[in-house]
């Protein structure tokens, strides 16, 4: 189902609004219905940065009316392009009421499709590798050499995307996921239907500033189908973002390169493709798997600010340009964490409530994250898991922002920095992880 909003809509994926100019590609929403005769599994791939809680709970709502899959077998989840409209308030970029009402509709709209076009089919999964493409992005540096944050501190230890070429790099401050998952569901005779990625990877990005994309997620798939001879048109891709909040694909100890838009995309599509392609190839299939979801939502604390820190950053707006407080919209990076400051304080709760879930398709499992979980998670969820094989989606939904570990937070850095994208409470990794591996115990039994 095309999302794809109309000119001028607020881009997220910035600390500063952008207004959409111009479309490269479109949106999408994506779905994938399994039904197996005793239940049914639905699995959505939205063309967004993030989708909040509110805004998938509504579809849900639509999707259990029409089709009668409940909640808890319905994984809705943001591929995190940040090349598309805000569907919740992501630092200065507001959604439209109106768009929010659209990508509701939309998002049940594909699954009652995919419910439409149910056929006679056949499931498998495979696990390759694809370490090239992923780097972690936090780095220690040599002491000293890390400034202040916009907060004034100078307590961080580690600096997120130091640049290219940085002489002061010491080494990553993490690991990386290198896991290409592929689930595959083809006709009875073979032909294609349906192919989700699973993949570590944040996003790309390199498109131009005010374009509408997808970014990398939907390159894949039409590079994955035309190298295995499909045409795009008879088939649906997806690809699913694993826990990766801390993974970009940027080598900083690698020669700069100056590419045009969208060529780092391209040419990330390309790397990816072959083992894509030998992971489909080794996908063994079964016509009939048990499908199981189960979901539980799990109370976590908020890192408000205190009376002072407020305090802070009220004085802080006040010395922002006239023109740009009227405007509520900042340049100064300082200025726009005392409006997430101001904004925190308002409208935040002291503890919200985080959806968990798991699917279970024969001997796969998926566990899920809502925000932007570290890669750590992922890899302790995998190594725990009850299955032979797992699969993490990150951004499912909802949205609480960053997940970092508690050693992560620790050591600080732009995604610990607290903000309407970093609030939750330090152990909410470790509490997020164990729920994770209830459901998928759930789902194996």
């Amino acid at each position: 189902m095309n999302i794809t909003p109309a000119l001028g809509a607020n881009l997220a994926g910035g600390m500063r609004n952008r207004k959409a100019a111009d479309v490269h590609d479109e949106l999408h929403a994506k779905a994938l219905v399994l039904d197996n005769g005793q239940a049914r599994l639905a699995i959505v791939m939205v063309d967004s940065c993030a989708v909040p809680g509110e805004i998938i709970a509504l579809a849900k709502q639509m999707i259990e009316s029409h089709v009668s899959i409940p909640a808890a077998h319905v994984l809705v989840a943001a591929t995190h392009t940040h090349s598309a409209p805000a569907a919740t308030h992501l630092f200065q970029s507001k959604p439209s009421l109106s768009y929010v009402e659209f990508l509701v509709a939309r998002i049940a709209d594909a699954v009652r499709l995919a419910v439409n076009r149910l056929a006679a089919a056949q499931v498998g999964y495979a696990v390759g590798k694809e370490p090239r493409l992923l780097f972690n992005r936090r780095f220690f540096l040599k002491p000293g050499t890390i400034g202040p944050d916009p907060f004034g501190r100078t307590t961080d230890k580690v600096k997120m995307n130091p640049g290219v070429g940085n002489p002061d790099i010491v080494k990553p401050a993490g690991p990386i996921d290198p896991d290409l998952g592929v689930l595959a569901v083809h006709t009875m005779d073979g032909r294609p239907l349906c192919v989700l990625g699973n993949y570590a990877l944040h996003y790309v990005g390199g498109t131009r500033g005010a374009d509408i994309s997808a970014d990398y997620f939907p390159v894949w798939g039409d590079v994955l189908l035309r190298r295995a001879g499909v045409d795009p048109r008879s088939a649906v891709t997806m690809m699913s973002n694993a826990c990766s909040g801390n993974i970009n694909n940027v080598d900083v100890r690698g020669p700069a390169m100056t590419l045009a838009p969208y060529q780092r995309i391209r040419q990330g599509c390309d790397e990816l493709a072959p083992e894509s392609l030998r992971a489909w190839r080794e996908v063994k299939f079964d016509p009939w798997v048990e499908l199981k979801g189960s979901l539980e939502e799990i109370e976590l604390g908020v890192r408000l600010p205190t009376g002072a820190d407020v305090a802070e950053a009220q004085n802080s707006l006040g010395k922002a340009p006239a023109e740009e407080r009227e405007q509520d919209h900042y340049s100064d990076v300082r200025h726009i964490y005392a409006r997430e400051t101001v904004i925190l304080h308002q409208g935040y709760p002291t503890a919200v409530r985080a959806p968990i879930q798991a699917l279970r398709i024969g001997q796969l499992g998926i566990a899920t994250f809502p925000g932007e979980a570290f890669v750590e998670l992922g890899l302790e969820v995998k190594r725990k898991s009850p299955f032979r094989a797992t699969f993490s989606i990150e951004l499912a939904n909802g949205y609480h922002g960053y997940i970092p570990t508690r050693e992560a937070h620790a050591q600080g850095g732009y995604e610990t920095w607290r903000a309407k994208s970093s609030y939750l409470e330090a152990e909410a990794a470790g509490r997020m992880v164990a729920a994770a591996l209830r459901r998928l115990e759930a789902v194996a039994s």
